[in-house]
């Protein structure tokens, strides 16, 4: 064999040890098993309709399913968050594969001796450096973490787009609704208007009743006018973000709202069911076990990574042939531990946002059970309110097409029975939209994709 083929040889042979030197056995380690996150449940069944008269009523009111979640699915925010589950994945297999990569060194150099002849020798080697187990098994803990966030983020924005459709859905409603009754209170107005015209034309009232009478019919036309633009302006804001709702749209009729139903259990029992499977408070859990194995890894980071290698080098023009192994190791110090001191007050930030979200998210469920549990009692003592309220203005404008009642009279009986009516609309659609909200904050309908999965 040649002086070159063995020297080749040698290099691959220390070359291949320094590979089987860098193979580290891995263990893992139960004390890290907390960075793994069990699936979350939902303590509450999935609602039958038919079963649920509340239920049922509401689906009276809303869009279809399937088209809702369907376009919720193709909203820019919630395609950014699925795309971020994406990233997630390859942070994974990024900490996986750990900070570490082989690097190769070459040298060529020129040996001149003193009245002697030149040498040229050259220099090759391979060096890596080597991720401690402990280290390893943090990075794979971090990795299941960031996949469980971004699940939860996507989760959590796919949660705040359909409270946004819901909102918009709702407030569409009201306008449509105050529009038919200002429409009918301005047929009222005009009745009423023929009424003293006639009147008049009879000798049996005075020109000021007239006037009192065109003065009352153009404000209620210009009231039921605002109403009506406010209503397509609400309608058109709807289709524009949500077009797979004309349907749904085109066919509620505001006229036909359902009457709300009473809320099975207690708005205590409904706050439990929302909070055991929050998407927001999950995922600040969540981010707190992520940034306490973040701290972990930093206190881990302040032993540094030994690196080793392996060389070969020929001098004085291949007379002499050195073979080697090294081993190289930094000494961490103050920037090291710098790192360990911010990531620990990271983790901390993290707990307080956690229990800031937790107190907000609890409040909220508070308030929404509170409304929906409450408020179907309001609106029926408005409801009925508002009828009476009717009937006594339909038996003024009678008294006054008599001669029993002064047009004012009349006039202000209306006015009563208007806003009793809009206080009664207003308390029916406040009631339907806070128990939809219940049942979304409940994840029982427009459910994300990943949490049908583990239904």
């Amino acid at each position: 064999m040649t002086p070159t083929a063995a020297f080749q040889a040698r290099l691959h042979a220390l070359v291949l040890a320094g590979l089987l030197a860098c193979t580290l056995p891995s263990h893992a380690a139960g004390a890290l098993a907390a960075g793994e996150h069990p699936p979350h449940t939902n303590p509450l069944a999935r609602l039958n309709p038919e079963a649920q008269p509340w239920v049922a009523s509401l689906h009276q009111v809303l869009p279809p399913d399937a088209p809702v979640r369907a376009m919720l699915l193709r909203q820019p925010q919630v395609q950014a968050a699925h795309a971020g589950v994406g990233v997630a994945q390859g942070r994974q297999a990024r900490l996986a594969a750990g900070p570490h990569e082989w690097t190769v060194k070459s040298g060529l150099q020129q040996r001149r001796e003193s009245l002697g002849p030149r040498y040229t020798e050259g220099e090759l080697a391979l060096e890596r450096g080597l991720r401690l187990p402990g280290k390893q098994v943090t990075d794979q803990a971090m990795g299941r973490a960031e996949i469980e966030v971004s699940t939860l983020a996507f989760e959590d924005t796919w949660h705040e787009s359909a409270r946004s459709l819901l909102k918009a859905w709702f407030d569409w409603l009201r306008e449509a609704r105050s529009s038919r009754t200002l429409a009918e209170q301005a047929q009222l107005a005009e009745q009423q208007l023929k009424v003293v015209q006639r009147r008049i034309q009879a000798g049996e009232a005075a020109r000021l009743e007239g006037l009192q009478a065109e003065a009352e019919s153009s404000r209620a036309q210009a009231a039921w006018q605002q109403a009506a633009a406010r209503e397509r302006s609400l309608q058109a804001e709807v289709l524009r973000r949500y077009p797979a709702l004309q349907a749904s749209v085109l066919a509620l009729a505001p006229a036909n709202l359902p009457a709300p139903s009473a809320l099975p259990d207690g708005a205590a029992a409904w706050v439990e069911r929302v909070l055991a499977d929050n998407h927001e408070l999950e995922l600040a859990e969540a981010q707190v076990q992520q940034a306490e194995l973040q701290a972990r890894r930093a206190g881990l980071d302040k032993q540094a990574d030994p690196s080793v290698g392996v060389r070969a080098s020929r001098e004085r023009g291949g007379a002499e042939q050195v073979f080697g192994i090294y081993l190289s190791l930094p000494l961490g110090g103050a920037a090291r531990q710098a790192d360990e001191q911010i990531a620990l007050a990271q983790a901390q930030v993290a707990r307080d946002k956690a229990a800031e979200v937790r107190q907000r998210v609890s409040s909220e469920a508070w308030r929404i059970a509170g409304l929906a549990s409450e408020g179907e009692v309001a609106w029926r003592s408005l409801d009925t309110a508002g009828q009476r309220m009717a009937q006594a203005a339909a038996l003024a404008a009678r008294a006054y097409s008599l001669g029993e009642l002064p047009l004012g009279e009349a006039l202000q009986s209306r006015r009563l029975a208007l806003e009793a009516q809009l206080s009664a609309d207003a308390a029916r659609l406040d009631v339907l939209e806070s128990q939809s909200r219940l049942l979304l904050d409940a994840h029982q309908m427009w459910t994300p994709p990943s949490h049908d999965k583990e239904q």
